[in-house]
């Protein structure tokens, strides 16, 4: 991550977030720093990224500000806490002079979360996109109970969708386990575990907060007397199929398997995309027609991407197929449906 990429990132990040005044302003502020020079706290970032590639366009300014809220969210002292509504300070003061405050003298756990951590986000609108191709392929067309895995995971938030809000018309009972594979999984009853994952929303986006707060109390009350609810376990995402492929049994004619990932290939060069795919095809090969594999992704290859596809994976006659489902546009807000997805995810 040269300064100059970091700079774009950041400005292009700003100019996205015009109704976030704390976040738009810290970005910018960061952006201008680096312009003028290279000041002391960006040697330190860059050596704690030194051994870390950033391919998405807003992983690094993400974690960036992710880190930051942590700190903020951890310690009633941290600088950033008077400028932060998710800490109880006001959105209308400019954040400048904390950050610079904070950044003159981080805390040690600043740059280790930098160098090693990855920022897990939940958003509610976003969450639910598994359910609606798992209705029509294994709830109308084959009324078939399911394992649902999610890769990257994080504290399995995504997978609980259908219980944090019911979905019209879909038949939770149909899922046999919730496995959720993440390189650090999240649990929730810990409070650092619960602030990493609250400090991945901005910190004066309170509407995404509360949605969250609401997102883990209703999974930490279903959990409460259905202690296997949600089962994480520690696995990279290139090392899932391997997982399931040793872990999840495919030679049971009655279930079937719904593995998906969100935000997780975008942030994978193409080859190790290609390596993934291929990985995930040999498990659907494994489950014949009870498996499909659903990507809510950004468009690969576009430069700023604010496009999501919702893709559909399936074997069809033995042969792998793909269909995008439908397409949203974070910029535009324009969103398109493919009417031929009933009939691609119903065909045995």
């Amino acid at each position: 991550m040269t300064r100059e990429e970091f700079v774009a990132q950041l400005e292009r990040g700003a100019a996205q977030a015009p109704s976030l005044p704390v976040t738009s302003t810290l970005l910018r502020w960061t952006a201008e720093q680096l312009k003028r020079g290279e000041p002391a706290w960006w040697k330190a970032m860059s050596k704690a990224w030194e051994k870390r590639r950033f391919v998405a366009w807003s992983d690094a300014w993400g974690l960036y500000l992710t880190a930051l809220h942590f700190e903020a969210l951890n310690d009633a002292n941290c600088p950033l806490v008077p400028y932060f509504p998710s800490c109880g300070g006001t959105a209308e003061a400019d954040p400048s002079p904390g950050l610079a405050r904070f950044l003159a003298a981080p805390p040690p756990s600043f740059h280790e979360n930098l160098r090693t951590r990855h920022r897990r986000t939940f958003v509610a609108a976003r969450a639910p996109l598994w359910i609606a191709p798992a209705q029509l392929f294994f709830q109308r067309k084959r009324g078939l109970p399911f394992y649902l895995v999610e890769v990257n995971a994080g504290a399995g938030l995504n997978m609980a969708a259908d219980a944090i809000r019911p979905q019209k018309g879909f038949d939770s009972e149909l899922i046999a386990a919730r496995i959720g594979l993440d390189p650090e999984p999240l649990d929730m009853s810990d409070i650092g575990h619960r602030r990493w994952l609250t400090a991945g929303v901005w910190p004066d986006n309170l509407a995404a907060i509360g949605e969250l707060d609401r997102a883990i109390d209703a999974v930490q009350e279903r959990s409460k007397s259905e202690a296997t609810f949600l089962q994480l376990a520690a696995c990279p995402p290139e090392k899932a199929a391997a997982f399931v492929a040793k872990n999840i049994p495919a030679d049971d004619p009655d279930v079937g398997l719904l593995l998906f990932n969100m935000g997780t290939t975008v942030r994978m060069s193409d080859e190790e995309y290609a390596a993934y795919a291929q990985g995930i095809a040999g498990v659907l090969k494994a489950w014949g027609d009870r498996g499909l594999w659903v990507e809510v992704e950004n468009v690969r290859g576009e430069t700023f991407s604010t496009t999501y596809q919702l893709r559909v994976n399936r074997l069809v006659g033995g042969v792998p197929r793909s269909l995008v489902m439908a397409s949203f546009d974070l910029g535009t807000a324009k969103h398109a449906y493919s009417e031929a997805s009933e009939t691609f995810l119903a065909v045995q």
